[in-house]
């Protein structure tokens, strides 16, 4: 709305008032006549105290007519301000090339880089950060900011379809790092964060780098097929080495990529930096961290540009002073309402120099924020905000449960543990509450890489609520893969009833042997289900068991 229709509004407002204003009071003062000519009427006419009713009045158009000149005196003006502060520099060059949708690691390597560096990001509040991507050419895709949430939005852009031209050159990518630095001379604290599989970078003639360098290798060296889809249709499969797509990720053609551990050590120790490995443990990120800390902080001066816009206040102020005078002269005005009382009441108000206020629910509204967090993967706020629920709402399993998922996504494996096996012991918890729980320790097993208790705590949470399909997921991607982990001898040999050692004695029945057990119970609950019903059966490849939650 312009100012012009603002104005004309705002003055047929006030001439509107002063009409029924006028009104009012010459109303009010003809009864009062009336009542002074004729005694006998005053119990069937209401009036009101004449002076009073013009104070009133008169309050109310001098605060309409204050708000309308405060808009005249508003005064924009443009502000120029220097912050100081400190802070280090964090480059990531990042490897976006077609190898990194090889799904080894769930649900692929560029993604479980994404899913990490998001988690990361508030504990690199108030550092600068930039990307660089690389693939067969390499450009800035991130400049140097401390607004972690562009940066975050940049990070959830990330894809292989990004660099046109095909490859890998780590070189080219080192080369526009140097730049970056050239143009940076005054800053002394940095970190280069290099994010690669490793795999065909060999013959490259590498540049030197200063300052720290961090590698980040992601990937397993048993490597994986390489996942290919069309953003804008949603087709596609997995890469063959005719430059085609077939959908079955076990064809003798499909590309197998895997990790190049003794390129990345190499590089790690040609740039006197250190290496970790990323896709399944956040030990490279907890590095990351520690080196921040530690490291001298540089001295940065940033220009900020606002509008200024003042000049309305004091008339804003005086029109909010008339509103109160308007409403103790109109509370005088009834005859119950002694003025005295109420001007005694305005003038403890004035002079009251703290205003507080009450939450009617803070429980509640910490868990809502704690859910808001979480969903914005805000783990260590989430778990902060839950933690501080439990002042007001006690002995409550579900916000047992609320912490135990924030823990589990922050690593604290440990801490996520122990809420979960509290959660099994509550009176309190229910079946569904019960079989999340399972599944939660499950993950933590298997994360530890303990697959016993993992496939244990699953069919425990298949027992508490038959329908959990992630523990039904989770079961079969860790007997298959114990399935595929033996040797095949030795299975051809348990087949054929044989015992490999003629002074061995023989094997003990079901039930005095706890592996066996444990594999009933994991029979009985696939019973529903056929062999290739829950990993196969999605469209577009395996599962992603990393979304456990």
């Amino acid at each position: 709305m312009e100012m012009k229709t603002v104005v004309l509004l705002g003055s047929f407002t006030i001439f509107l008032g002063i009409l029924v204003t006028s009104i009012k009071i010459y109303i009010n003062f003809k009864a009062t006549q009336l009542i002074n000519r004729q005694p006998e009427l005053k119990t069937r006419i209401s009036t009101s105290n004449q002076f009073l009713l013009f104070l009133r009045y008169l309050s109310l158009l001098c605060a309409l007519i204050l708000c309308l000149l405060s808009l005249y005196k508003i005064k924009s003006i443009d502000v120029e301000s220097t912050k100081e502060f400190e802070s280090t520099d964090i480059l990531f060059v990042v490897d976006v090339s077609l190898s990194m949708n090889a799904i080894d690691v769930k649900p692929n390597r560029l993604k479980r880089f994404q899913d990490l560096i998001l988690r990361t990001l508030p504990e690199l509040k108030g550092n600068r950060i930039g990307i660089i991507v690389f693939a067969g050419q390499s450009f800035s895709f991130c400049p140097m900011t401390t607004d972690l949430s562009a940066v975050s939005d940049y990070i959830q852009s990330l894809g292989v379809e990004m660099v046109g031209t095909k490859g890998t050159n780590l070189a080219v990518a080192l080369e526009r790092v140097g730049k970056v630095r050239k143009k940076n001379q005054g800053i002394q604290s940095s970190v280069t964060v290099i994010v690669t599989d490793g795999e065909d970078h060999e013959k490259q003639s590498l540049p030197d780098l200063e300052k720290e360098v961090i590698v980040w290798g992601i990937g397993t060296e048993e490597g994986g097929p390489i996942e290919f889809r069309d953003p804008s249709t949603g087709k596609g499969g997995f890469v063959t080495y005719d430059s085609n797509l077939v959908d079955s990720p076990y064809g003798d053609n499909v590309i197998v990529s895997k990790l190049n551990k003794e390129y990345l050590e190499f590089l790690a120790e040609k740039y006197n930096g250190e290496y970790s490995n990323i896709s399944f443990y956040p030990d490279g990120s907890s590095l990351l961290i520690d080196k921040v800390k530690m490291m001298k902080k540089n001295k940065i001066q940033r220009l900020e540009k606002f509008k200024n816009e003042d000049g309305a206040h004091p008339y804003l102020l005086l029109s909010l002073l008339f509103f109160l005078f308007e409403r103790i002269f109109s509370i005088g005005i009834q005859k119950k309402s002694p003025l005295k009382m109420i001007a005694l009441l305005f003038f403890l108000l004035l002079f009251q120099n703290r205003i507080e206020a009450w939450e009617l629910d803070p429980g509640g509204n910490a868990v809502e924020r704690g859910v808001k967090s979480y969903q914005n993967q805000n783990f260590s706020e989430s778990q902060k905000e839950f933690s501080n629920a439990k002042e007001y709402i006690q002995d409550d399993p579900r916000l047992l449960y609320n912490e135990s998922a924030s823990a589990y996504q922050l690593g604290k494996y440990k801490e996520a543990k122990e809420l979960s096996e509290k959660i099994l012991s509550h009176p309190k918890a229910n079946s569904n509450l019960k079989s999340k729980a399972n599944l939660t320790l499950g993950n933590i097993f298997s994360k530890l890489g303990q697959k016993e208790n993992a496939l244990n705590s699953y069919v425990e949470s298949l027992k508490q609520n038959p329908n959990q399909l992630a523990a039904k997921k989770n079961i079969e991607h860790l007997t298959k893969k114990n399935q595929s982990n033996q040797n095949p001898s030795e299975n051809q040999k348990q087949g054929n009833g044989e015992n490999s050692n003629p002074s061995e004695s023989k094997p003990q029945n079901d039930k005095t042997n706890p592996s066996k057990q444990k594999q009933s119970d994991i029979d009985r609950m696939f019973e529903p289900f056929s062999n290739d019903s829950i990993l196969k059966n999605k469209r577009g490849g395996p599962i992603d068991n990393e979304k456990f939650w």
